[in-house]
C-alpha cells in the first residue's frame, strides 16, 4: 500500500494545485461571462466529450487495462494513431450530418459557428482520451501532473488576456479551449514516445483481445458518461426556449462544478487503483479494496462538508448573479458523496477484468437518471435535474458496491463504511504524506516526519 499510498497523494496534491487554478478560472469566466453566455460556453465544450464518449467505443478503457497489463507500448501506440485517424473521421461526418436535428435539441444552448469550430477538434479530443489513458495505465502519474499543472496555469493565463483583457467573451473563451487542447496533446505524445523508447519491450499486443474488452466496458463508458451529462443535454432539448436554456445551463453549470469537487478523491484513487488491480493476484486486489474504499469515502464526506459553507460564502460574496444554483448544489452533494464510492468499487470491478457488471449496473441507472430528468426538469428545473443525478447515483452506488462485495467476497457495508481505524489511519497518513509525498511526484521538498 506504501508504493499505492504515494502515488494517490502525487494525484490527490497535483488535484488541489489544480483546482485552485480551475477555481480562480471558472469563478473569471463566470463573472465576465454570466450565466447566459457562461450557459453557451458549456453547451459548445461539452460537445467533443459527448462525440467521443460515444464513438470511441471503449478503447481509451480497453488501452488502459492493457497498458496497466504490461503490454508493449509502442504496439498500444501504432493502435492509437490508426484508431484516432479512423475514428475522428467517422465521427465528424455522422455529427457534421445529423447538426440540423441535434442543434434543434441537445445542442439547442450553442452558438451555430461555435458549434462547427469545436466540431473541428475531434481529433485532438480523440488523441486525448487515447493518451491519458495510456499514461494513467503506464502509472506515468508524475508525467501526466505535471502537464495538467502546465496546461491549467497556461488556460488561465490565455483567459486573462483573451477574455478579461481583449473582452472576446464565449469566443475567447472557446478558442483558450481549443488552444489548451493543442498542447496538451502534443506534450502527451511527447510523454509517450519517451516512455516507449524507455521501455519498448512488453507483452504482445493483441488487437482481438482489445478489441473484445473494449466491447465489453463500451457499454459502461457510454452509459457512464450520459450519466454524468444527460441533464446537460436534456435542458437543452426539454427548455423551448434557446435564451432560457442558456441561462439555466449556466446556473447548473456552477452547482455541478462546486458539487463535483467531490469527486478529486475517488478520481485520484481510480486512476492509480484500477492499473493496480489489474497488476495484482486476486488475493492482493481483495485485500486492497475494502481499505481504499472506506477511504475514499471518509475523505469524500469530509470534502464534502467543507463545501457547503464555502460555497455559500464565496457565491453571494464573489457570483452573486449564480445564487439561484445553490439549491440544486445542496441537492446534487450527497449524490456526488455516494457516487464518489461508485467510482472506486467500479475501479475495483473494471480492474478484476469484469466492466460487463459495471455496464448492467451504468445502464439501469442511467435508464433511470434519464426518466427522472424528463419528467423532473419541467415541473422544478436545474433542481429537477439534480433530483434525478441524486437518486441515480445513489442506486448506482448501491450497485456497485454489490457487484465488488460479490467478487471480493468482503461484506458490503465493509467496503465503503468507515469506522474508527480509518478515522486514525486518515490523520496519522495525512500527517506522514505532508511531510513526505511528493506534491508534483518528487518536486515538493520533503519534510521530516515528527517522531
Amino acid at each position: 500500500m506504501g508504493t499505492f499510498a504515494t502515488r494517490v497523494a502525487g494525484v490527490l496534491s497535483t488535484a488541489v494545485v489544480l483546482f485552485g487554478i480551475a477555481f480562480l478560472s471558472s469563478v473569471l469566466l463566470s463573472a465576465i461571462l454570466g450565466p447566459t453566455a457562461k450557459g453557451e460556453l458549456v453547451a459548445v465544450v461539452t460537445v467533443p466529450g459527448m462525440i467521443t464518449a460515444v464513438g470511441l467505443l471503449g478503447l481509451p478503457a480497453s488501452m488502459n487495462y492493457f497498458a496497466g497489463r504490461g503490454h508493449a507500448l509502442p504496439d498500444l501506440l501504432r493502435v492509437t494513431y490508426v484508431s484516432t485517424a479512423l475514428l475522428s473521421v467517422l465521427l465528424f461526418g455522422l455529427t457534421w450530418a445529423a447538426l440540423p436535428v441535434l442543434e434543434r435539441s441537445i445542442f439547442r444552448a450553442a452558438p451555430d459557428d461555435l458549434l462547427r469550430a469545436i466540431l473541428l477538434t475531434l481529433p485532438l479530443s480523440t488523441m486525448l482520451a487515447f493518451g491519458i489513458a495510456l499514461l494513467y495505465g503506464r502509472q506515468a502519474v508524475r508525467t501526466w501532473n505535471m502537464i495538467q499543472l502546465v496546461t491549467a496555469a497556461s488556460s488561465l493565463g490565455l483567459i486573462l488576456i483573451l477574455v478579461a483583457g481583449l473582452r472576446l467573451g464565449v469566443r475567447g473563451a472557446v478558442a483558450v479551449t481549443i488552444t489548451m487542447n493543442v498542447v496538451t496533446v502534443a506534450a502527451i505524445l511527447v510523454a509517450l514516445h519517451r516512455l516507449s523508447r524507455a521501455r519498448p519491450a512488453g507483452l504482445e499486443v493483441s488487437p482481438r483481445r482489445l478489441a473484445a474488452y473494449a466491447a465489453r466496458v463500451y457499454p459502461s463508458s457510454i452509459t457512464g458518461y450520459f450519466h454524468y451529462r444527460a441533464d446537460t443535454y436534456l435542458i437543452q432539448a426539454l427548455v423551448l426556449s434557446a435564451t432560457t436554456a442558456q441561462r439555466m445551463l449556466g446556473l447548473y453549470s456552477v452547482a455541478v462544478t462546486i458539487a463535483e469537487l467531490v469527486f478529486y478523491v475517488p478520481d485520484s484513487v481510480g486512476a492509480v487503483f484500477l492499473p493496480r488491480v489489474a497488476g495484482a493476484s486476486v488475493a492482493d486486489a481483495n485485500r486492497m479494496v475494502g481499505r481504499v474504499g472506506r477511504l475514499a469515502t471518509l475523505l469524500s464526506v469530509c470534502v464534502a462538508l467543507a463545501l457547503i459553507p464555502a460555497s455559500f460564502v464565496g457565491i453571494h460574496l464573489i457570483l452573486p448573479q449564480y445564487v439561484d444554483c445553490l439549491p440544486a448544489f445542496l441537492v446534487l452533494l450527497p449524490g456526488a458523496v455516494a457516487f464518489s464510492v461508485a467510482k472506486v468499487m467500479i475501479s475495483f470491478v473494471a480492474g478484476r477484468g469484469r466492466p460487463g457488471l459495471i455496464s448492467i449496473g451504468t445502464i439501469v441507472s442511467l435508464t433511470l437518471n434519464v426518466s427522472l430528468n424528463i419528467v423532473l426538469i419541467p415541473l422544478y428545473g436545474i433542481v429537477g435535474a439534480a433530483l434525478a443525478s441524486l437518486v441515480s447515483y445513489s442506486f448506482q452506488a448501491a450497485l456497485a458496491v454489490l457487484f465488488a462485495s460479490h467478487l471480493s467476497g468482503e461484506p458490503p457495508l465493509r467496503l465503503f463504511l468507515p469506522g474508527r481505524d480509518e478515522v486514525v489511519l486518515l490523520a496519522t497518513t495525512l500527517w506522514r504524506l505532508w511531510g513526505e509525498a511528493p506534491l508534483i511526484g518528487g518536486l515538493r521538498p520533503r519534510l521530516r516526519t515528527p517522531r
